[in-house]
């Protein structure tokens, strides 16, 4: 029903997520980050937000990414239905993808990255995600512009053979301050989450409400 990707910017420790779905509000419940810790995806014909949350939690308490991932699931009577990443803080990803999950279904993890999908137009949308988000890390995007690239490549090969009526985007260093946007209900998700952060970028006075905001850097900062 979704098709997302995790990912770190191992020099700054930025941590980024990026989804879009078929149905509507997906915000709430695909995309987890927690800053200086890690970020999961969980979707799948029944999505398991406690589990997210479950494994980011022992991710802040030392526990190792891949014994989370093996852990939650076989904790799981629904794990069939699931689909769940985790990514570290090292760039260190592991997930599952249940048998009961509608096809195509797909997921692909290697340092720093971890994509994911389920219900895909075909087996091409995560290999375009990966092409798309290596392609722009090579030519030196911010990871903000990798993430939307990836969900665009996706979508331009079919995404989730539905549409993508929501979408969203998560980017966070640790005491940085937090990107965070989502699109509920738009016949066009993926397009509307890239016009939005545009928008936003462009917006003076946004930036310069974001120019007096403290951080971890400058905490005095007003």
């Amino acid at each position: 029903m979704t098709y997302s990707l995790i990912a770190l910017d191992l020099e700054s420790r930025t941590l980024g997520v990026a989804c879009a779905t078929g149905g509507p509000a997906l915000g709430g419940f695909v995309p987890h980050l927690l800053p200086g810790v890690g970020a999961a995806i969980t979707q799948g014909y029944s999505t398991h937000v406690l589990a997210a949350e479950r494994g980011l939690a022992q991710l802040g308490e030392g526990c190792d990414v891949v014994s989370i991932i093996e852990r939650l699931r076989a904790d799981d009577r629904g794990a069939a239905w699931r689909q769940l990443a985790l990514l570290d803080m090292a760039g260190r990803g592991a997930g599952w993808t249940g048998e009961a999950n509608l096809p195509e279904c797909d997921m692909h993890i290697e340092p720093g990255l971890v994509l994911a999908g389920n219900m895909l137009a075909s087996r091409a949308v995560v290999p375009a995600m990966r092409d798309a988000y290596l392609g722009a890390q090579s030519a030196g995007k911010p990871l903000s512009l990798r993430l939307l690239g990836a969900l665009e490549a996706g979508q331009q090969v079919g995404g989730d053979y539905r549409g993508s009526l929501s979408a969203a985007l998560k980017v966070r260093a640790p005491g940085g301050l937090p990107l965070d946007l989502r699109i509920d209900d738009a016949s066009d998700a993926v397009a509307a989450l890239a016009a939005l952060y545009r928008r936003l970028q462009l917006d003076d006075d946004f930036q310069q409400f974001l120019g007096r905001l403290p951080t971890a850097d400058n905490p005095h900062r007003h």
